[in-house]
């Protein structure tokens, strides 16, 4: 169990605080960081602490689907590593489909037809001992969380834990479900350990649809068994291709694994001749996929399928195998394509790390959903495709590379993944200016009830607050982060985070600090505006004149979050000069004798101005009414 500070506690972390060279110290720590940080968990300044430990568990899963009735059938042993210094108790197994159930607390409206019973636990053993499921006093369902209570798992020992469950597909569920009578993808579906970390012990929040990942980094070694018509694609090494395609699809597969040229495994036409596509030798397949130190497991299936694919530049002489499947009544177009540019892109620019990970595959299911080395989306016009396409791969980073506690904190990757993005949509998309796309979304919230702080749990938020939270209002934070901190300083700090965070848990003041430590600055100016508190960005023009040749503006900050400041001067020749300041002159401002709401801005103007305008479709300004001054 956590404990909470108790007054010594207090005043050893106050020291604590007063004698670490750490720059954030003006913000608000809860009690529970604070332990962590006393723990020698985390450290001051944003690196994991010498005494970090995070658990894992390592899955071998057996599973067959029945396409014809959906159900799911399976079988898993779980080797579960309890790293910590604790002693636990319990443990918790999500059940994520039992989201169908009517009963189920759920953020989103279900249809009927998507109703199912739920997970079926047939069996249950932990260290070969039989769980009585049905025993109220020694276990507890609450939803989507099934917890095993009265155990002993001792502190740097494993549990091994062996689950048969069932459950029927739905028809249409959040983030999985039957899409037709050939074509599944199934994610959220296996029976996993929650996680059990040094911040809140247990993570006990429930999956009702809105909310995602937060999962440790494990092992998976995946059995899929299936008719012989149908295919898998899965986040993880296909072991074993010889077994589950036929020579000629296989021999194309091996082609493109190494082809930077887009290669055509299997086409429209390979169906309408009848050429042998899959292993036909047995009624049904068993596709073997194998991956490690991620944190999930998806895969999808079909029986009619095209697949493309091709060898992409993953940074760090990385070699990606990209894939593409989807139906050929509705294609993906370039997908594939895009999913490559993408993939190098990240690599090589921002963030610049090298690409976690040797697969990605974009599968033609529906809606735009990610999971380790899958991205599960609708297919649709090319500005679409590029959008989702490219949003969905960079998540390869953030939430999955850095383990990242997306139902807590979703802005952490949501927002950073927007934002990251942006630029490569910029190139590959001229039909949609995503930047200022982002800026107008979120100012439909900005300063609205509904508009509230990123340091809100993302689970207890409900749209449009959520969405917001999520994507946009940080989508923003972040570009005014780059923006102020330069390109180059911004790339080394982040690529700083990522060194220190990937393969672990990091939380909002790890990275707060982190890019502190790399910057060698305080950006608590910064952070507790944009993060912490409730407010939005507005700029103003107070007054303009000229005097002496010298034109001067006085802008001022009304709102509260502080954003860049750009103006354009238009004189009455025709000509413009521009001005521009970035957010930290809000910072400069603070630190002088001046009122740090406001800043003056002079320029030479040796001819008669017509008007002065501030602003930029890329900088979030709630009012623009008052962003003119226009002389006589």
């Amino acid at each position: 169990m956590k404990s909470h500070f108790r007054p010594l506690q207090i005043t050893i972390f106050i020291l604590l605080l007063s004698s670490f060279p750490s720059f954030s110290q003006g913000l608000f720590i809860p009690v529970e960081f604070q332990d962590a940080y006393e723990e020698g968990t985390r450290s001051l300044d944003g690196r994991p602490g010498a005494d970090y430990w995070q658990n894992r568990s390592d899955y071998k899963i057996t599973v067959s689907i029945d396409p014809s009735s959906a159900m799911l059938t399976g079988q898993e042993t779980i080797t579960y590593s309890n790293n910590s210094p604790d002693t636990l108790d319990r443990i918790v197994i999500r059940l994520y489909q039992n989201i169908s159930k009517p009963a189920t607390m759920k953020d989103y409206q279900f249809e009927e037809k998507d109703f199912t019973p739920g997970v079926n636990i047939t069996r249950l053993t932990i260290d070969k001992k039989n769980i009585d499921i049905k025993n109220d006093s020694l276990t507890e369902n609450t939803g989507t969380n099934f917890i095993v209570k009265y155990l002993t798992i001792l502190p740097k020992k494993q549990a091994v834990i062996n689950v048969s469950w069932d459950f029927k597909i739905p028809k249409e569920s959040l983030r999985m479900g039957q899409y037709d009578s050939t074509t599944f993808f199934v994610a959220y579906w296996y029976p996993q350990v929650a996680v059990y970390d040094d911040i809140y012990g247990w993570d006990m929040v429930e999956y009702t649809g809105r909310a995602e990942f937060y999962n440790d980094f494990n092992d998976y070694d995946v059995k899929i068994t299936v008719p012989n018509n149908f295919g898998i694609w899965a986040g993880g090494d296909l072991k074993n291709p010889d077994d589950v395609l036929s020579p000629v699809i296989l021999e194309r597969y091996h082609e493109a694994a190494s082809s930077k040229d887009i290669v055509n495994i299997i086409t429209a036409s390979d169906y309408l001749k009848k050429t042998a596509v899959f292993n036909s030798k047995n009624e049904t397949n068993t596709w073997n996929f194998i991956s490690k130190n991620v944190p999930d497991f998806s895969f999808g299936m079909a029986a009619n399928f095209a697949w493309e694919a091709c060898e992409a530049d993953g940074g760090g002489n990385k070699k990606v195998f990209v894939s593409s499947v989807y139906n050929p009544a509705k294609p993906f177009g370039d997908a594939c394509r895009v999913a490559a540019e993408t993939i190098e892109r990240l690599s090589k620019d921002l963030p610049g790390i090298p690409f976690p990970y040797p697969k990605f595959t974009l599968f033609g299911g529906r809606g735009g959903m990610e999971t380790p080395m899958m991205s599960n989306q609708s297919p649709g016009a090319r500005w679409w495709i590029v959008y989702v396409t490219t949003h969905e791969t960079a998540h390869s980073y953030f939430p999955f590379y850095m383990g990242i506690n997306e139902r807590m904190y979703a802005w952490m990757d949501e927002g950073i993944t927007q934002m990251l993005t942006e630029y490569i949509q910029e190139d590959l998309d001229t039909v949609v200016d995503r930047r200022a796309w982002n800026v107008s979304r979120y100012l439909n919230t900005a300063g609205k009830f509904e508009d509230v702080p990123m340091m809100y749990p993302s689970f207890s938020l409900s749209d449009p607050s959520y969405e917001n939270q999520a994507y946009f209002r940080p989508c923003a934070a972040f570009n005014v982060l780059k923006d102020f901190m330069g390109d180059a300083l911004f790339k080394r700090a982040l690529q700083e985070y990522i060194k220190r965070w990937a393969g672990k848990h990091p939380t909002p003041y790890d990275m707060f600090f982190s890019f502190e430590d790399a910057a060698e600055d305080d950006y608590t100016w910064f952070w507790q505006p944009w993060f912490f508190n409730h407010g939005y960005p507005d700029l103003s023009i107070d007054t303009a004149f000229v005097s002496s040749d010298v034109l001067k503006i006085q802008v001022t900050k009304e709102g509260d979050l502080p954003v860049p400041v750009s103006i354009n001067v238009k004189f009455k020749d025709g000509s413009e000069k521009k001005a521009y300041r970035s957010a930290a002159v809000w910072r400069t401002a603070s630190d002088s004798d001046e009122d740090d709401d406001s800043i003056w801005i002079e320029m030479d103007a040796d001819k008669k101005v017509q008007s002065v305008e501030l602003g930029s479709q890329y900088i979030p300004d709630v009012d623009s009414t008052n962003n003119v001054w226009i002389f006589k």
